[in-house]
């Protein structure tokens, strides 16, 4: 089969940001690049003809840190997220509707309950959540995924009582008597969330499940993406990716970035070499060992300044440096590539120690350490993350979605740390891939493009005006710097000959319309190997 594109604005992201007008296309891999003539005169008179008329034709979008797995069970699940729900009443409204419709004990799940964005220390109670579903286990996941919300049966179910000990970075929160109030923090949300995701793959069947991981492929298709690192399979995870990879299903890559049998446990087995066969196809690979450094609640691991000079530690990291330097000795004597989440300094820190404490015992010429979200890191440490070669896996909707936190808590905490300093970043020379950390932030990557040229949140306030980049240094973020991310820009992230045809067409090329409008740009056509698997 033979594709040719012309007439359009062809943003190659090849080493010298070519501008071409023609694209050729033969069995799924670019044969030519250049003028439209030049890709005509590559392919035969019969070839699949698309006009671009002046519109932009950019790589496929790689996403090298998204929660998709946790999003696939999202049409069976609610949505809880406020808006488009009016508030608290509205959401219980929701649960008691969905329980009134499911038979007796089967689990009720929501999604997007953003209770610290809402002005709640505690979310959804366990007494309203009986009150509403008294015949169903309840789990409804926060919008940051590090907190959840239970009723007593989902509880009960995972043997969650008043007697019950926090886990090691984990708190069940307790009402005046004692008793669990419903939320659950951190690790101590681990068994209600894993029991839940296990009863969804066992109440809809293999079928359906596939079906629904298919589904939500193709609505990042709609957004342009075409590869999708899950940033944290767990068992469950990779049993639904593997039965959807069976059945011819999977419309895009998945790369499964291992964590332990818990969301925020500890990936021993993985960091030891025991998930060494999730190269499982084409289409799902593996090779990542993903490890959570530091919590969300209730406080980051941060070093904060005072006025007075004094320096406080606030929030606890999941490890102590000794623990986390042992997992990542562990992955690299195994040859695996390790992702690690950094939100605070602190955390940031250790995991910078960690990977040079690797790197100096276990030398490797092309390690690709990654230091996910780095979100409070200083002037130092990005100066550091560059001279130890690190990648910085960052998210730039969180511009939009909550880009006045990123400042006032830098403020707050007395840090030189810039909200999500992308100018300061690649000026330093350090390599920074772009994704989503959906659903935690937006997934479109046309909203994170619009956040790092405009530097603008949802309520129009411009943050960091000064860390402004350029529309092709952020595709780059998001197209061959994302691949790269993933060990895969030999294969894409860029319009070259011999790569792999993962190409969006854009009803306009950034480069030309004004920041402002950058997210009103439309996804047109998304292909995966010359294949239209996406178009308006």
């Amino acid at each position: 089969m033979e594709l040719l594109f012309t007439g359009g604005r062809v943003l190659t992201i090849d080493a010298m940001d070519r501008i071409a007008s023609g694209v050729a296309v033969r069995d799924g891999r670019i044969v030519a690049v250049g003028d439209s003539a030049e890709a005509r005169n590559a392919v035969g008179p019969d070839a699949t003809h698309v006009d671009l008329n002046g519109r932009a034709l950019i790589p496929g979008f790689c996403d090298p840190h998204n929660h998709f797995s946790m999003t696939t069970f999202e049409p069976r699940s609610i949505d809880c997220r406020v808006p488009p729900l009016s508030g608290r009443p509205a959401v219980l409204d929701a649960v008691a509707a969905a329980a009134a419709g499911a038979p007796e004990g089967q689990w009720i799940w929501g999604l997007g309950y953003a209770a610290r964005l809402i002005g709640e220390e505690d979310g959804l109670l366990r007494s309203e959540l009986d009150d509403v579903a008294p015949n169903n286990p309840v789990c409804v996941m926060d919008s940051s995924y590090h907190a959840c919300y239970a009723n007593s049966a989902a509880l009960a179910l995972v043997g969650i009582d008043r007697h019950t000990a926090n886990p090691p970075g984990g708190e069940i929160r307790k009402d005046a008597s004692g008793e669990p109030n419903g939320t659950l923090w951190e690790r101590a949300m681990d068994p209600v969330h894993h029991a839940s995701m296990r009863a969804y793959i066992d109440t809809f069947g293999e079928d359906a499940v596939a079906g629904l991981v298919e589904q939500n492929a193709r609505r990042h298709l709609s957004h342009g993406i075409t590869t999708v690192g899950d940033a944290l399979v767990m068992p469950e995870s990779a049993e639904i990716y593997r039965l959807t990879d069976e059945r011819g299903r999977l419309p895009i890559v998945i790369h499964q970035m291992r964590g332990g049998p818990g969301f925020f446990a500890a990936p021993e087995e993985a960091a030891g070499g025991a998930f060494m066969e999730d190269d499982v196809s084409d289409r799902l690979r593996g090779g990542i060992v993903k490890i959570f450094m530091d919590p969300v609640w209730p406080s980051p691991a941060m070093e904060v300044c005072h006025e007075d000079g004094t320096k406080e530690p606030v929030g606890e990291p999941y490890y102590g440096q000794e623990e986390v330097d042992h997992l990542v000795l562990d992955a690299a004597s195994h040859g695996l590539q390790v992702a690690i989440h950094c939100i605070g300094n602190r955390a940031v820190e250790q995991g910078l120690n960690a990977f040079e404490r690797a790197q100096r015992e276990i030398p490797r010429s092309d390690p690709r350490y990654r230091i996910e979200h780095f979100s409070f890191a200083t002037s130092d440490q990005i100066e550091r993350a560059r001279s130890l070669g690190v990648i910085v896996s960052h998210q730039p909707p969180f511009l939009h979605l909550i880009g006045d936190y990123f400042e006032s808590r830098s403020n707050d905490a007395g840090i030189d740390a810039i909200p999500i300093p992308y100018r300061a970043m690649l000026d330093a020379g350090v390599f920074v891939a772009s994704g989503s950390d959906f659903p935690c932030a937006p997934v479109p990557p046309l909203l994170g493009l619009y956040g790092l040229v405009s530097r603008t949140s949802r309520d129009g306030t411009v943050i960091a005006a000064d860390q402004t980049i350029s529309p092709m240094e952020a595709i780059r973020t998001y197209t061959l710097n994302s691949a790269t991310a993933m060990f895969r820009e030999h294969e894409v992230g860029s319009i070259e000959v011999g790569k792999r045809a993962d190409l969006v067409v854009l009803s306009h090329d950034p480069n030309l319309v004004d920041p402002a409008g950058i997210n009103d740009i439309v996804v047109q056509q998304t292909y995966v190997d010359g294949d239209l698997e996406y178009s308006v």
